[in-house]
């Protein structure tokens, strides 16, 4: 699938501020399961200087920073990405991590941040190991278990703004916003002995909705696989239909702006314009 997407994002601000130098996360991953076509990014006021770099969870970031005072603050992007994995089940588990726990003893440097442990509940905790010895600890059907019943028995809700609430907290409400849902679904997996992260982006989701906003879900580490996505907001296994922008072990590193102002007495307002159009020129050649 070729995707099209033009994101503007606009900061408002009661009065003149200093901002303080702003981390932006829009440039796609590009790696084995999407190919960045085109790229274009458009900071105003102009920045007075900018720098390109990879953070240590391998996300591209630009940092741009202002030289004066401003009363708002618009970020416009535009992008093509080419989605290339159509099978989300192309691979091979290794043989040591068909069931659960997977032993990370061999690469617990890299892995120790990704099984920490989001919030310590026993109720997380005893949901996870439920579903896990319903399938016989086998790790694929973990996850596909998790997956289906946190689409199926949790009620799906929008919240445009805020931080994503505690697994706990999603547990016992049996609902949460898609970043919510993918908490819950991160600390299952660690429960489990199973390496997880946090990842955000765009979905291809209805194309018809005259209101698109950003995603998130969860991403598990398969020795054999790699970095593999799962959506309980839909309920599937990503393959093509999503575009990651950033993954990291705690939502916050995801953050496509994360910055500060200051101004006594100021406040702010944020709104944003997100719209998507795909090709799928694989399909419509199935279909001819």
């Amino acid at each position: 699938m070729l995707f099209t997407i033009h994101h503007r994002t606009y900061y408002r601000y009661s009065q003149p501020v200093l901002l303080s130098p702003h981390q932006l996360r829009f440039y796609p991953r590009d790696d084995g399961a999407q190919r960045v076509v085109d790229y274009q990014l458009k900071v105003s006021p102009v920045p007075e200087g900018s720098n390109e770099h990879i953070d240590l969870e391998g996300n591209r970031v630009t940092q741009v920073w202002f030289g004066s005072k401003t009363d708002r603050l618009n970020i416009d992007m535009s992008l093509q990405v080419e989605t290339l994995r159509r099978n989300p089940f192309d691979f091979i588990l290794d043989e040591w991590a068909v069931s659960l726990p997977i032993d990370h003893t061999h690469d617990s440097i890299c892995a120790t941040a990704y099984l920490e442990r989001i919030e310590m509940h026993d109720a997380v905790t005893a949901f996870a190991a439920e579903l896990s010895l319903a399938v016989d600890r086998d790790t694929l059907r973990f996850l596909d278990h998790l997956n289906r019943q946190l689409f199926a028995d949790f009620k799906h809700i929008h919240r445009e703004t805020g931080t994503p609430q505690s697994p706990a907290v999603t547990l016992q409400t049996r609902q949460g916003a898609c970043r919510d849902l993918a908490v819950l679904f991160v600390d299952c997996c660690r429960a489990e002995g199973l390496v997880a992260r946090f990842a955000s982006g765009y979905q291809r989701g209805n194309l018809q909705s005259e209101r698109r906003h950003l995603h998130a879900w969860p991403e598990v580490y398969l020795p054999g696989a790699g970095w593999r996505g799962y959506d309980p907001t839909h309920g599937e296994a990503i393959a093509d239909t999503h575009i990651t922008i950033a993954a990291a072990a705690r939502p916050r590193e995801t953050m496509s702006v994360s910055g500060v102002f200051t101004g006594l007495g100021a406040t702010s307002t944020l709104d944003y314009d997100l719209r998507i159009e795909v090709r799928d020129d694989e399909a419509n050649a199935s279909v001819s």
